[in-house]
C-alpha cells in the first residue's frame, strides 16, 4: 500500500481489484504527474472507512473482475455515502447502476496511460475544479488585513484581486481557447521587494507575517502576467503606477464578473437537466453555479432541495440559512424558511418545524404564491397526522390540493394524493386509502416523478403490509426502493429498506430482516436522524442482532 504524502484536496484513494492492478499502475502515475498524491483503498472494512475520511476523493476502478469484487463494491458503496465516489471505467464492463457519484463516469476503457488523452485530461479537470471547491484558489482571501478599512484596505484587496483574478480568467481562457497559457516572465526578487515596499507605505497599519507572505505571492503572480489587462497592469505596477495598475484591473475584474455570470448560467442549465434523476451531477453542477454566483438564490435554493433529496441535511440547512438571513424578498424567504421547516420535521423538531411552516405561509400569503401557501398546508397538514390529528390534517390536505391544481401543479396534486392515502391508512380505511394511493401513482407516473412514484408505491405497500398482505406489500416496497435509487432519494431509500426488514420480519426472516435494518440505518445514521437509527437499532436487536458501537454499517 502506498503511503499518502501530503497535499491538501488532492488525496485519491484508489479501489480496485488486486488483478486490475496492472491497468492501474499508469493511472496512478498519470495522476500523480498530474499533482495528485495517492494511496490504494486497504481491503480492512475499519481501514476502509479511515481512509475514505482521510480521501478527497475515492476513484473506483470499474473492471469486469472489480463489478464482481465484494471488496470493491463495499469500498464503492462507502465512498457514496461520503460523497468521494468518482467512477472510472477502466475496462469494458457493466459497472453497479446504484452507485452514482460525484463525478460522471470516466470512460478509460482504451487508455493506456496516455497523460495528454483528451478523456484524462477532461477528469482531471473535473477533479481539480471539484476538489478546490472555489475558483479564488489563494489562501489570501482568509489573510487578516482584508479586514482592513480606507485607502490601505481599498489598495490591498485590489492586489488581492491582482493575484487571484488569473485563476477566474484561466478558466475562461481554457473554455475559450484551450491553448491559453500563463506567459513566463521573470520578476526578480529585488523587483518584488520593491513593489511589495511600496504597497506596504500605502497602507497606515503594518502587516503580519502571513499577510506579507500573501501579499509577497500577489506580486509574484501578477509580475509574471499575461498580456492583457492584465499584462499591462503588471508593467504599471513595476513601474510604481499603482492607480494605473488599479485602472486596468477594474476593467479586467468586470469583464470577468460578466463572465462568470455567465458561467453560472451554463451551469445552472446543466443542473436542470440532470435534476430530474441524477441527483449528485445536479449538485455539482448547481454548487458551481452558486461558487460563480452566491447571491444567485434561486440556484442556492435548488442546491438545497437536492442536498435535502439526498440526505445531506446540514448542508441543505445552510443553503437555506444563507438565503434566509440574505434574500431581499417575500418569495425567497417563504422558499429558504419552508425548507428549514422541511429538515426541523426529518428531524423530529416539530415546534420548529410548525413555526417555519407558518412563517412560509404566511409569506406565500402576502405575495399570494398559490403553489407556495399549497406546500406549506401540506406540510402542516402531515406535522398534524403525525400528531395523529387526522382531521385537521385532512382539511390541509384537501386544500392544499385545490390549490395546486388551480395551479395547475400535478406533481403537488400527486403529493397532496398520497398524503391523503397516508390519513385514511392511519384511520384504517382501506379500499380509501388505495383509491387515494393509485391515484398519486398515476399522476406521478404521467409525469414522470420518480420521486412521487415512490412515495406512492411505498403507501400501496403500507395498506397491503396492514392487511397481512406481505408478498403483495413486499412487491410495492421493492418497486418503492427502485424508485428512490434511481434519483439518490435517501429519506425514500431508508423508508423502502426499512418496510422491507419489516416485511422479512413478519416473514420469520430475521438475517433478511436485520440486512435491511442495517442499510436503512446506515442512511438515517448519514442524515444525522438520531430517533430513526435508535429506532431500527431496537429492531436489530429483537431479531437477534447486536448493532456494533461503531455503526450499522461496519
Amino acid at each position: 500500500m502506498a503511503d499518502v504524502k501530503s497535499g491538501a484536496n488532492r488525496r485519491l484513494l484508489l479501489a480496485y481489484a488486486d488483478s486490475s492492478a496492472d491497468l492501474v499502475a499508469p493511472l496512478r502515475r498519470a495522476f500523480e504527474a498530474a499533482g495528485f498524491t495517492t494511496q490504494t483503498a486497504p481491503a480492512d472494512q475499519a481501514e476502509t472507512a479511515a481512509a475514505i475520511d482521510a480521501a478527497s476523493a475515492v476513484i473506483v476502478c470499474w473492471t469486469p473482475a472489480g463489478v464482481a469484487s465484494d471488496v470493491v463494491n463495499l469500498q464503492a458503496a462507502r465512498a457514496q455515502k461520503a460523497r468521494k465516489l468518482a467512477p472510472i471505467l477502466l475496462a469494458p464492463c457493466s459497472p453497479p447502476a446504484n452507485f452514482g457519484g460525484r463525478f460522471r463516469l470516466a470512460d478509460l476503457s482504451g487508455w493506456r496511460g496516455d497523460s495528454t488523452d483528451k478523456e484524462f485530461i477532461t477528469l482531471v479537470h473535473a477533479l481539480h475544479g471539484r476538489l478546490s471547491g472555489r475558483l479564488f484558489s489563494s489562501a489570501l482571501w482568509r489573510s487578516s488585513y482584508l479586514s482592513w478599512g480606507g485607502a490601505g484596505a481599498a489598495t490591498l484587496a485590489a492586489v488581492a484581486l491582482i493575484g487571484n483574478f488569473g485563476d477566474l480568467r484561466q478558466t475562461i481562457d481554457g473554455v475559450i481557447n484551450p491553448a491559453a497559457s500563463e506567459k513566463a516572465l521573470t520578476a526578480t526578487d529585488a523587483k518584488v521587494e520593491e513593489v511589495l515596499i511600496l504597497l506596504k507605505q500605502k497602507s497606515a497599519q503594518p502587516l503580519s507575517a502571513d499577510a506579507e507572505a500573501a501579499m509577497r505571492e500577489s506580486i509574484v503572480r501578477l509580475l509574471s502576467a499575461q498580456s492583457g489587462a492584465r499584462g499591462n497592469a503588471a508593467d504599471r505596477l513595476a513601474a510604481g503606477d499603482i492607480e494605473g495598475a488599479l485602472a486596468d484591473l477594474n476593467a479586467a475584474a468586470r469583464e470577468g464578473e460578466k463572465a462568470a455570470a455567465g458561467l453560472s448560467e451554463t451551469w445552472q442549465e446543466i443542473g436542470a437537466l440532470a435534476y430530474a434523476t441524477r441527483t449528485f451531477d445536479a449538485i455539482d453542477a448547481y454548487e458551481r453555479a452558486v461558487q460563480l454566483a452566491p447571491k444567485d438564490h434561486v440556484a442556492r435554493s435548488q442546491l438545497g432541495s437536492l442536498y435535502i433529496r439526498a440526505g445531506f441535511l446540514n448542508e441543505a440547512t445552510e443553503a437555506f440559512q444563507f438565503i434566509y438571513q440574505n434574500a431581499d424578498d417575500n418569495v425567497m424567504y417563504a422558499v429558504a424558511s419552508g425548507n428549514l421547516g422541511v429538515i426541523d420535521m426529518t428531524r423530529g423538531d416539530f415546534e420548529s418545524a410548525e413555526r417555519h411552516f407558518n412563517e412560509a405561509l404566511q409569506f406565500n400569503v402576502d405575495t399570494g404564491n398559490i403553489q407556495g401557501q399549497a406546500s406549506d398546508l401540506g406540510d402542516l397538514g402531515e406535522l398534524a397526522r403525525i400528531r395523529e390529528q387526522y382531521g385537521a390534517a385532512e382539511t390541509r390536505f384537501r386544500k392544499s390540493m385545490a390549490l395546486y391544481a388551480q395551479a395547475g401543479d400535478i406533481e403537488g396534486e400527486a403529493v397532496a394524493q398520497a398524503r391523503l392515502g397516508a390519513v385514511a391508512r392511519d384511520r384504517g380505511k382501506r379500499t380509501e386509502a388505495i383509491a387515494a394511493f393509485k391515484r398519486a401513482l398515476d399522476l406521478s407516473s404521467g409525469i414522470d416523478d420518480v420521486i412521487g412514484q415512490s412515495f406512492a408505491l411505498s403507501g400501496l405497500g403500507d395498506v397491503e403490509f396492514d392487511s397481512g398482505n406481505f408478498e403483495a406489500a413486499r412487491t410495492y416496497y421493492e418497486q418503492s426502493l427502485a424508485a428512490a435509487r434511481i434519483v439518490s432519494a435517501s429519506e425514500s431509500e431508508a423508508v423502502a429498506l426499512e418496510a422491507l426488514g419489516d416485511v422479512a420480519e413478519k416473514q420469520r426472516d430475521t438475517t433478511r430482516a436485520i440486512a435491511h435494518y442495517i442499510d436503512a440505518s446506515s442512511i438515517y445514521s448519514n442524515m444525522g436522524v438520531t430517533a430513526d437509527v435508535e429506532r431500527l437499532q431496537a429492531k436489530m436487536k429483537r431479531n437477534g442482532a447486536t448493532p456494533s458501537p461503531e455503526g450499522a454499517e461496519h
